[in-house]
């Protein structure tokens, strides 16, 4: 895997950042920015400017001298303009008294007919204080009672709960998460590290999975249809803190794309199934990382191999980082390591039909073998896989406790892989054609003997 990446690039930051505080920002065209975070109160901007990689500081208010970083996360709203919201957690300490206060400052641009691009965001700040000690910052989408989706907040906190923030006319605001994220209602008997959550392709329910300190995870499948209830749970335990948990599904939700979709090849093109089934990757602190299959419905539960060989595992990915339209595992490890895990396929599984896949898939989440590993020269602290570059491809960004490392895809190698998909899609056109000559000419042929035959009659 090593010749298959290159180290585009790498960024040296001044001050640690820690585990959350590394978040992509998508543009309306699709290309990435990296938000990092120090905790020395500063936040850096890496992103590419016509090809080559650029870092400048950005100066958020309200993040004052001697205050921390926690975490951060951000989202672009909208997908035709620069929509930028952006979550920020700090503790700032008191050395007067001796006590510290905590903070979290959301920032956007409050005019939403105009772009709003990061200098303008990072001045428009509503701080909101906290009573707990901050520790995963997650957005996501809710539907509310008149079956609107809106982006709001989940801030796990010190106080063993996961707190919703949600928008209204003068901000955002603390509100009760019985009614829109029921899972979460209930305090929890451990500090929360990491949320996550996924949607079903027909928005009609969701996963949530939550891990923490206490060795817990837990697994929700809740309705959205119209009210969300929790319609299945399920807990697991360990001995030691869960750093990581995942959602996921083998299957990549790429779709034709629209300039292909006025020519009649749908049929000629592998169909992503309806149903997805959700597979959970589990990352504990000092023990092996798991798979499990069709969570929580299975129990089912495959073990990472060598992810318990590589010192504390600090966090855990899943992406399609070699563009075959199936996720891939990784993890990243305090020993300096970043291991990529891909689902295996026998011989003759991969012979079989398009239509039988999505049995296969289910089946075969038990078997994941090591497909590559990266070394670098300091403990990965956290990963993300998105495309900074502008090439239509992901990157593979992680950041160290010494800076930020870009690792792309071998020019050769994405310049091959292009060649033969658009050698397949000249086959599918060339037999589409083929197919359409030849009905024309049998309904001329119909045609001209049906009129012969009438004539002579």
């Amino acid at each position: 895997m090593e010749d298959k990446f290159i180290a585009a690039h790498f960024f040296s930051i001044l001050g640690e950042g820690n585990v959350y505080t590394l978040t992509p920002l998508v543009d309306a065209s699709g290309h990435s920015r990296i938000l990092v975070g120090s905790l020395q109160r500063k936040v850096y901007c890496l992103e590419y400017t016509k090809g080559k990689p650029c870092m400048r500081e950005i100066p958020f208010t309200y993040i004052p001298a001697g205050a921390e970083i926690i975490s951060m996360d951000a989202i672009n709203r909208s997908v035709i303009q620069e929509d930028y919201i952006i979550g920020i957690t700090i503790i700032k300490k008191d050395d007067i008294r001796g006590q510290q206060s905590q903070f979290f400052n959301i920032y956007s641009d409050w005019d939403l007919n105009t772009d709003s691009d990061l200098d303008t965001v990072s001045q428009n700040c509503l701080p909101l204080h906290l009573d707990y000690v901050p520790y995963h910052l997650y957005h996501t989408q809710a539907r509310s009672s008149d079956l609107v989706d809106e982006t709001v907040w989940l801030l796990s906190g010190s106080d063993c709960n996961i707190h919703l923030y949600q928008s209204d006319e003068e901000g955002y605001q603390e509100v009760n998460c019985s009614e829109l994220f029921p899972e979460f209602s209930d305090t929890l008997d451990q500090v929360t590290l990491r949320i996550n959550i996924l949607y079903s392709s027909d928005g009609k329910t969701r996963m949530s999975a939550v891990c923490g300190e206490g060795g817990s995870v837990m697994v929700y499948r809740v309705c959205v249809q119209s009210r969300p209830n929790v319609t299945a749970t399920h807990t697991l335990k360990w001995d030691y803190p869960v750093s990581s948990v995942n959602l996921f599904t083998v299957n990549t939700n790429a779709r034709l794309p629209k300039i292909l979709q006025g020519y009649n090849i749908e049929d000629s093109v592998p169909q992503i199934p309806d149903r997805h089934p959700t597979h959970t990757v589990v990352a504990t602190s000092l023990e092996s990382c798991y798979v499990f299959r069709d969570f929580p419905g299975s129990c089912d539960a495959y073990e990472l191999p060598e992810s318990d060989g590589h010192d504390v595992v600090s966090c855990c990915v899943t992406c399609d980082i070699d563009n075959d339209g199936e996720n891939e595992i990784i993890i990243g490890t305090y020993e300096k390591s970043v291991i990529i895990y891909k689902r295996k396929l026998g011989e003759g599984e991969k012979k079989k039909k398009e239509d039988e896949r999505e049995k296969d898939q289910e089946e075969d989440c038990r078997k994941w073998y090591t497909h590559g590993r990266l070394k670098v020269p300091c403990a990965v602290l956290a990963l993300e896989c998105c495309d900074m570059i502008g090439d239509g491809t992901n990157q593979l960004i992680v950041m160290t406790s010494a800076g930020t490392h870009i690792f792309q895809h071998n020019p050769a190698d994405l310049a091959q892989l292009v060649l033969h998909r658009l050698e397949r899609l000249v086959d599918i056109f060339d037999k589409k054609m083929m197919t359409t000559t030849t009905t024309t000419a049998t309904t001329t042929t119909t045609t001209t003997t049906t009129a012969a035959i009438e004539q002579q009659e």
